[in-house]
């Protein structure tokens, strides 16, 4: 067995062992796909708020997150990113999202053995 589909047996037995433990899950969706399942990384939150002048109009906020992993159900692993940004007089405001289901390219790492990043962070996600 190579090192990806121990990686996906990993994931298969863990999405068993999280659906009959009955833990909280998370649901997210954009553009028609929907994706139930449980946080394995929570990704990178940011915010920040500037003001440049005291003229009506002159501010903006920028808020979101970037690279939630999620498993799913499904035992597929998800990159879920979010963001928003208001600004002007009258308010604007600009979304943005994505939802994409990572292969195992994504998956790989720059250290250690393939997967191993994911492999520990799955293996964490069951006693949480």
């Amino acid at each position: 067995m190579d090192a990806y589909e121990e990686f996906r047996n990993l994931a298969r037995t863990l999405v068993g062992h999280l659906q009959a433990k009955g833990g909280a899950r998370k649901t997210v969706s954009h553009e028609g796909l929907t994706v139930e399942g449980w946080v394995v990384d929570p990704g990178n939150s940011y915010h920040s708020e500037t003001q440049y002048s005291n003229a009506p109009g002159s501010w903006k906020e920028v808020w979101g997150n970037n690279h939630e992993i999620i498993l799913g159900t499904d035992t597929e692993l998800y990159s879920y990113s979010w963001g928003s940004k208001e600004s002007g007089h009258p308010v604007v405001t600009e979304k943005h999202a994505s939802l994409t289901r990572l292969q195992a390219k994504d998956l790989v790492g720059r250290e250690g053995a393939p997967f191993h990043s994911y492999t520990e962070k799955l293996k964490r996600l069951r006693w949480s």
